[in-house]
């Protein structure tokens, strides 16, 4: 790990707050921009499509360098919110 990582609070303690609103504001941008692409399915597809992103490969690319700590608990939420987001598609099947 680096020495220098955005996800430490006062004091080098690792802050998980932080961890958890930069994957929740990746995810959303993420899902943001495959929207415009999602949208254009039937919901179906979307949500076949939807499950086939690696969502936690991407995080774990994103925090290279980052501890192991950090990227278990972004890769943890990314996927909660993915199914989050697929279970609210699935209800409108």
């Amino acid at each position: 790990m680096n020495s220098f990582s955005r996800f430490k609070a006062e004091y080098g303690q690792m802050d998980e707050e932080l961890i958890l609103n930069w994957t929740e504001a990746f995810f959303f941008n993420l899902m943001n921009v495959l929207n415009s692409f999602l949208s254009h399915l039937d919901i179906g597809e979307a949500v076949s499509r939807l499950r086939a992103i690696p969502f936690d490969e991407l995080v774990t690319e994103q925090l290279e360098g980052e501890s192991e700590e950090t990227i278990r608990i972004a890769v943890a939420r990314i996927n909660e919110l993915r199914e989050m987001e697929l279970e609210f598609m699935d209800a409108y099947r």
